[in-house]
């Protein structure tokens, strides 16, 4: 199995319906940032040694900034831009999915609106 599929999986177990869009994983966030209703889908580009190693970018609506830092275009298209971010604390293993996911869920909660 590959990283990408190891991480579509866990995510599926932890019941966020997502999707494999090439070499990325798309989720379907039901988080709302203050003033931006959701649900958000955010993707994300799991290695191959996922779930030891963790995924590196976060793509977002280009409608949706972090605070932190420059985005890039995304591989997901023209409507998506990708921001790096660390998993300063990450453990990895049965859990890697659910770790991503909170901190996902906690990036996307810091969004504002562009």
């Amino acid at each position: 199995m590959t990283g990408i599929e190891r991480f579509l999986v866990g995510l599926q177990e932890l019941g966020i319906e997502c999707e494999q869009r090439g070499d990325l994983a798309v989720a379907t966030l039901d988080v709302e940032p203050p003033g931006i209703p959701g649900p958000h889908q955010v993707g994300a580009d799991p290695p191959n040694d996922f779930p030891n190693v963790p995924p590196h970018w976060l793509h977002l609506d280009k409608a949706l900034k972090l605070s932190e830092g420059q985005a890039q275009d995304s591989d997901l298209g023209g409507e998506w831009l990708k921001w790096s971010r660390k998993h300063p604390n990450w453990q990895g293993g049965q859990d890697a999915a659910r770790e991503w996911l909170a901190h996902a869920r906690s990036l996307l909660m810091s969004a504002t609106k562009t």
